[in-house]
Protein backbone atom coordinates (compact mmCIF):
# COMPACT_ATOMS: atom_id res chain seq x y z
CA UNK A 1 0.00 0.00 0.00
CA UNK A 2 2.87 2.35 0.85
CA UNK A 3 4.43 1.65 -2.57
CA UNK A 4 1.18 2.58 -4.37
CA UNK A 5 0.91 5.86 -2.43
CA UNK A 6 4.52 6.79 -3.23
CA UNK A 7 4.04 5.86 -6.90
CA UNK A 8 0.82 7.92 -7.12
CA UNK A 9 2.61 10.90 -5.54
CA UNK A 10 5.51 10.55 -7.97
CA UNK A 11 3.15 10.45 -10.96
CA UNK A 12 1.27 13.52 -9.70
CA UNK A 13 4.53 15.44 -9.21
CA UNK A 14 5.76 14.44 -12.64
CA UNK A 15 2.51 15.77 -14.12
CA UNK A 16 3.00 19.04 -12.23
CA UNK A 17 6.56 19.43 -13.44
CA UNK A 18 5.68 18.96 -17.09
CA UNK A 19 2.40 20.90 -17.21
CA UNK A 20 2.56 24.44 -18.52
CA UNK A 21 1.24 27.04 -16.11
CA UNK A 22 0.01 30.42 -17.17
CA UNK A 23 0.35 33.49 -15.05
CA UNK A 24 -2.35 36.10 -14.62
CA UNK A 25 -1.35 39.66 -15.43
CA UNK A 26 -2.97 42.99 -14.63
CA UNK A 27 -1.76 46.13 -16.34
CA UNK A 28 -3.10 49.62 -15.66
CA UNK A 29 -1.88 52.98 -16.87
CA UNK A 30 -3.44 56.42 -16.51
CA UNK A 31 -2.70 59.97 -17.55
CA UNK A 32 -4.22 63.34 -16.74
CA UNK A 33 -4.42 65.86 -19.56
CA UNK A 34 -5.46 69.54 -19.31
CA UNK A 35 -8.41 69.15 -21.72
CA UNK A 36 -12.02 68.35 -20.96
CA UNK A 37 -13.11 64.75 -20.66
CA UNK A 38 -15.49 65.43 -23.56
CA UNK A 39 -12.55 66.38 -25.81
CA UNK A 40 -10.65 63.25 -24.75
CA UNK A 41 -13.65 61.02 -25.35
CA UNK A 42 -14.17 62.58 -28.76
CA UNK A 43 -10.70 61.28 -29.72
CA UNK A 44 -10.79 57.82 -28.14
CA UNK A 45 -14.43 56.97 -27.55
CA UNK A 46 -15.37 55.48 -30.89
CA UNK A 47 -14.52 51.77 -30.75
CA UNK A 48 -12.92 51.75 -34.19
CA UNK A 49 -11.16 55.13 -34.17
CA UNK A 50 -8.11 53.53 -32.56
CA UNK A 51 -6.41 53.60 -35.96
CA UNK A 52 -6.61 57.42 -35.82
CA UNK A 53 -4.55 57.72 -32.66
CA UNK A 54 -2.63 54.49 -31.83
CA UNK A 55 0.68 54.33 -33.75
CA UNK A 56 0.68 50.51 -33.84
CA UNK A 57 -2.73 50.22 -35.50
CA UNK A 58 -2.79 50.71 -39.27
CA UNK A 59 -6.47 50.00 -39.88
CA UNK A 60 -9.68 49.14 -38.07
CA UNK A 61 -12.84 47.61 -39.49
CA UNK A 62 -16.11 46.83 -37.74
CA UNK A 63 -18.47 43.91 -37.98
CA UNK A 64 -21.23 42.41 -35.87
CA UNK A 65 -20.75 38.94 -34.43
CA UNK A 66 -23.51 37.28 -32.41
CA UNK A 67 -25.14 40.67 -31.86
CA UNK A 68 -21.95 42.29 -30.53
CA UNK A 69 -19.67 44.85 -32.13
CA UNK A 70 -16.27 43.46 -33.17
CA UNK A 71 -13.31 45.46 -34.39
CA UNK A 72 -10.58 43.90 -36.49
CA UNK A 73 -7.25 45.64 -36.13
CA UNK A 74 -4.38 45.46 -38.57
CA UNK A 75 -1.07 46.31 -36.96
CA UNK A 76 2.43 46.96 -38.27
CA UNK A 77 3.16 43.66 -39.98
CA UNK A 78 1.24 41.49 -37.52
CA UNK A 79 -1.79 39.37 -38.24
CA UNK A 80 -5.19 40.88 -37.64
CA UNK A 81 -6.56 40.92 -34.10
CA UNK A 82 -10.30 40.71 -33.44
CA UNK A 83 -11.71 42.37 -30.32
CA UNK A 84 -15.32 42.14 -29.18
CA UNK A 85 -16.87 45.04 -27.26
CA UNK A 86 -18.48 43.54 -24.18
CA UNK A 87 -19.51 46.68 -22.27
CA UNK A 88 -19.92 50.38 -22.88
CA UNK A 89 -20.79 53.39 -20.77
CA UNK A 90 -21.60 56.17 -23.20
CA UNK A 91 -19.10 59.02 -23.05
CA UNK A 92 -17.04 57.32 -20.34
CA UNK A 93 -15.71 53.86 -21.18
CA UNK A 94 -15.75 50.71 -23.23
CA UNK A 95 -14.55 47.22 -22.40
CA UNK A 96 -13.49 44.63 -24.92
CA UNK A 97 -12.02 41.15 -25.08
CA UNK A 98 -9.77 39.57 -27.67
CA UNK A 99 -11.49 36.83 -29.61
CA UNK A 100 -8.78 36.21 -32.20
CA UNK A 101 -5.07 36.89 -31.82
CA UNK A 102 -1.85 35.17 -32.83
CA UNK A 103 -0.23 36.09 -29.51
CA UNK A 104 0.12 33.50 -26.72
CA UNK A 105 -2.39 35.34 -24.55
CA UNK A 106 -5.65 34.02 -23.11
CA UNK A 107 -8.63 35.70 -21.47
CA UNK A 108 -7.57 39.19 -22.56
CA UNK A 109 -10.07 41.81 -21.30
CA UNK A 110 -9.34 45.52 -21.44
CA UNK A 111 -11.09 48.78 -20.54
CA UNK A 112 -10.41 52.29 -21.85
CA UNK A 113 -12.09 55.01 -19.80
CA UNK A 114 -12.25 58.75 -19.16
CA UNK A 115 -13.30 60.27 -15.84
CA UNK A 116 -15.70 63.21 -16.27
CA UNK A 117 -14.30 66.64 -15.47
CA UNK A 118 -12.43 69.70 -16.69
CA UNK A 119 -9.19 67.73 -16.81
CA UNK A 120 -9.29 64.40 -18.60
CA UNK A 121 -8.08 61.46 -16.55
CA UNK A 122 -7.73 58.60 -18.99
CA UNK A 123 -7.20 55.06 -17.78
CA UNK A 124 -6.42 51.94 -19.79
CA UNK A 125 -6.32 48.59 -18.05
CA UNK A 126 -5.90 45.00 -19.22
CA UNK A 127 -6.20 41.62 -17.54
CA UNK A 128 -4.97 38.45 -19.21
CA UNK A 129 -3.20 35.13 -18.80
CA UNK A 130 -0.11 33.87 -20.59
CA UNK A 131 2.53 31.20 -20.29
CA UNK A 132 5.02 33.66 -21.80
CA UNK A 133 6.18 36.35 -19.34
CA UNK A 134 7.26 38.54 -22.30
CA UNK A 135 3.57 39.14 -23.06
CA UNK A 136 3.25 41.39 -20.01
CA UNK A 137 5.98 43.66 -21.38
CA UNK A 138 4.34 43.67 -24.82
CA UNK A 139 0.93 44.66 -23.43
CA UNK A 140 2.50 47.37 -21.25
CA UNK A 141 4.37 48.71 -24.27
CA UNK A 142 1.22 48.83 -26.44
CA UNK A 143 -0.81 50.58 -23.73
CA UNK A 144 1.95 53.09 -22.98
CA UNK A 145 2.45 53.80 -26.70
CA UNK A 146 -1.27 54.45 -27.06
CA UNK A 147 -1.45 56.65 -23.97
CA UNK A 148 1.54 58.68 -25.12
CA UNK A 149 -0.08 59.22 -28.52
CA UNK A 150 -3.36 60.30 -26.89
CA UNK A 151 -1.49 62.80 -24.74
CA UNK A 152 0.49 64.19 -27.69
CA UNK A 153 -2.60 64.61 -29.85
CA UNK A 154 -4.74 66.21 -27.12
CA UNK A 155 -2.05 68.62 -25.96
CA UNK A 156 -0.99 69.50 -29.52
CA UNK A 157 2.58 68.29 -29.00
CA UNK A 158 2.24 65.72 -31.76
CA UNK A 159 1.31 68.27 -34.41
CA UNK A 160 3.82 70.08 -36.58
Amino acid sequence: MLYITKMASAILCLGCATAAWSADYKVKRSIEIPVSSTQAWHLIGDFCDIDDWHPSVNACSLRVLDGSLVRVLSSNGREDVAQKRIARESGLSYTYKSINSNLPIENFVSTLSVEPGNKARIEWSANFSSEDPAMEKLVVQEIETGMSAIEQILTGRGQQ
